[in-house]
């Protein structure tokens, strides 16, 4: 059986890779939350690594972490293989 997982805190960090080669600010989980205009919880949320993460996400707000972090979908979630 496989699910899909939400990995914010991996985007971020490529995010933020891509930013530091660029000189700009790194990003944080609560600039994040400011930049796409929803409560810092939401991100907390959403930065945890079970299945309800990634559930939870709506598609306008994923566009938002997508656009902010300059990422790709592949980069914010990952399907893995669950043992039944």
């Amino acid at each position: 059986m496989k699910e899909v997982r939400l990995t914010l805190p991996k985007a971020l960090a490529l995010a933020n890779l891509k930013r530091a080669e660029r000189g700009q600010r790194a990003l944080t989980m609560n600039s994040l939350a400011t930049e796409i205009g929803v409560a810092a919880t939401t991100i907390t949320r959403l930065a945890r690594t079970d299945e309800k993460a990634a559930s939870s996400l709506p598609l306008d707000l994923a566009g938002k972490i997508l656009t902010v972090l300059d990422c790709e979908i592949e980069d914010l979630l990952t399907v893995v293989k669950i043992h039944d």
